[in-house]
């Protein structure tokens, strides 16, 4: 799966964290150093599999508990309207 960042959605990267604008509800989110990571991979290029392996690599995580992890919050952003499936 492919996800791209939702074009009502608004961000900047503040010291390192990502935070996030949702232009139609008006809520603002503050990211960690992690989610902040998986934010600025998502692209509409990369698979979510591309961005596990490289949050492996980067956090020195185990592949398992990155996939779950990161499945979980990519589903959390979908929900929210944040990002976007692409493919």
């Amino acid at each position: 799966m492919i996800v791209a960042k939702a074009p009502t959605t608004a961000w900047r990267i503040i010291e390192g964290e990502a935070v996030i604008l949702s232009m139609e509800t008006k809520v603002l989110r503050g990211l960690n150093p992690v989610g902040s990571r998986v934010w600025e991979l998502i692209d509409g290029r990369r698979d979510v599999e591309e961005i596990i392996e490289e949050i492996v690599q980067e956090f020195d995580v185990a592949a398992a508990e990155a996939g779950r992890d990161v499945m979980g919050f990519i589903q959390e952003l979908l929900d929210r309207g944040l990002v976007t499936s692409v493919g």
